[in-house]
């Protein structure tokens, strides 16, 4: 009796501690298919994620989360969900919470590859383009590879006006990932800044046929055929983008300035609209308005949209250049004189704007300022002719028969065909 009993016992204490252990494997098991299945995430190829901000972050978070509950609560996996964390605050904007788990990631993981590539990225979303590149560049020392890596290492390039060095970064990524759109795309900017326009171009067509939903390459590809005098295929570069991404504001301009190539005032008109309604803070499909209003002698409406161009961003001399011909164009003297003197104080070398001020000074009846200002234009612009043909007039206007003929003479050695100066003479 007691042995039967001794043995019933023995039997369910090994069942238990089979049980145990089997918990104990299912456990582990299942902490390690999570843990695979998040590195798969944060390391997807270009192929799945081209954009580190295609990377499902927050599904490798929660599947590490999982993992660490289950057991897994070594360095590593502690440092990779912090990382994970970072990667989706990046993604949401949320660069000092991002910062703050990235250096907590740090510290379990150590200087990985991964994790200088993060802080650049981190950095250069603030703008720290110093820091970002030293980042990058410590990245890829450790390894060389680096999808991310050399990724930052092309943006940053490309932001810094350095098309050669973004070249060189994205032919090394186009051997690890072959006809990746992403990767096309950008080889097509730098080709472009590096005036290898029909390159340029045929990158940005293989953007789009390796993945037709990249409306950033089909936008990139109709600015590229608008630009060697084809609107008509950039329009429908244009719309392609747009079937895309409807409410992507550049497609929408660039739609508008292939309208307005080809005559199409009123959907020029609807695009730059659409455009401005969607970047509420882009100055340029405003200076788009202005320029199709004042086209059509609509002063009082090019004014208007200058104006609240500038009101978002009033640091360009060419926006003020626009103003003052509008309000030239209107009548109204003294706020073009205004608008020449602002855009010259932004671009004093801007001859138009010297120009357009000896115009407003002359009618407002100082002829010694504007005998200045038509002179100096003409110094800075040794080819255009309009400063020398102001000069003339102006001469005519002091009666000075000799002065006026010279000036004309003037002109004809930059214009031989100009016919106000032919019949002058």
């Amino acid at each position: 009796m007691h042995r039967r009993v001794l043995i019933l016992a023995v039997l369910v204490s090994s069942l238990v501690v089979c049980g145990v252990a089997g918990l104990h494997w299912h456990r582990q098991s299942e902490a390690e298919t999570f843990s695979v299945a998040a590195r798969a995430r944060l390391n997807a190829p270009l192929s799945e994620a081209p954009e580190i901000d295609r990377v499902h972050a927050g599904d490798a978070r929660s599947k590490l989360e999982r993992a660490i509950e289950l057991g897994r609560d070594d360095r590593e996996t502690r440092g990779l969900f912090h990382y994970a964390t970072a990667l989706e605050r990046v993604q949401a904007g949320d660069l000092v919470f991002a910062d703050d788990e990235l250096g907590v990631a740090r510290d379990f993981l150590g200087d990985t590859a991964s994790v200088h590539a993060l802080a650049g990225e981190i950095a250069r979303r603030r703008s720290d383009l110093v820091t970002a590149r030293i980042e990058a560049d410590a990245a890829l020392a450790l390894e060389p590879e680096n999808v991310r890596a050399l990724m930052l290492l092309a943006d940053l390039t490309l932001d810094g006006d350095e098309p050669d060095q973004a070249l060189l970064a994205l032919d090394h990524l186009a051997r690890l990932a072959p006809d990746v759109s992403v990767v096309l795309n950008r080889r097509g900017l730098a080709l472009e800044r590096m005036q290898r326009f029909e390159q340029a171009e045929t990158s940005f067509r293989e953007a789009t046929q390796r993945d037709r939903l990249n409306h950033n390459a089909w936008i990139n590809l109709g600015r590229r055929l608008r630009g060697r005098g084809e609107p008509e295929q950039a329009r429908a570069a244009f719309l392609e983008a747009l079937s895309v991404s409807p409410a992507d504001p550049d497609a929408w301009f660039g739609r508008g300035l292939a309208d307005r190539d080809l005559g199409r005032v009123v959907e020029a008109q609807q695009a730059f609209s659409r455009a401005a309604e969607l970047a509420p803070n882009d100055a340029e499909p405003l200076l788009a308005l202005g320029d199709l209003a004042l086209s059509a002698h609509d002063t009082e409406a090019a004014v208007a949209a200058y104006r609240q161009a500038l009101a978002h961003e009033d640091a360009d001399a060419g926006s003020w250049l626009k103003l003052g011909n509008a309000l030239f164009a209107s009548s109204d003297l003294a706020g073009a004189e205004q608008a020449y003197r602002q855009a010259l104080r932004r671009s004093p070398g801007l001859s138009a704007a010297r120009n357009g001020l000896g115009a407003a000074l002359m009618y407002r009846g100082n002829l010694d300022g504007a005998a200045a200002a038509f002179t100096r234009a003409a110094e800075l612009d040794e080819r255009d002719p309009n400063p020398l043909l102001n000069l003339a007039l102006l001469a005519r206007r002091r009666g000075d028969a000799a002065a006026e003929r010279d000036a004309y003479r003037q002109v004809l050695s930059r214009d031989p065909e100009n016919a106000v100066a032919l019949a002058r003479l």
